[in-house]
């Protein structure tokens, strides 16, 4: 899945966003992606790559923010041990069994395949 790098200076030239997307996937060159049109434009070399990545600014909202405190009660819940002990996952019900296998046809006996 690709991995968004930041935003485009400069707006889409389609639709005249703002926020264009410049993503990239795992081993491949940079691409810009609209969000709002669906154009997509990928550079081709390692020039064109260069020039993107150089008019492109981190986005502040894709940045990875801490995890938010979670809520504090006025009687927490708590979990005796024992209890935790006994929630054991219920098993993965068993496979259903294989179709049977299909009887030859009159082509497969004139082939000798069944």
């Amino acid at each position: 899945m690709a991995q968004i790098l930041g935003r485009h200076i400069r707006p889409c030239p389609s639709c005249d966003f703002e926020g264009v997307h410049v993503k990239q996937n795992e081993g491949k060159l940079p691409y810009t992606h609209c969000p709002d049109c669906g154009l997509m434009c990928a550079a081709k070399n390692g020039q064109q790559a260069a020039g993107l990545l150089r008019n492109t600014r981190a986005n502040k909202i894709d940045q990875a923010a801490p995890p938010p405190a979670p809520p504090v009660a006025e009687k927490p819940i708590v979990v005796p041990p024992e209890v935790a002990a006994l929630a054991v996952p219920t098993p993965a019900p068993a496979p259903a069994p294989a179709a049977p296998a299909k009887p030859a046809g009159l082509w497969d006996s004139l082939m000798k395949r069944g």
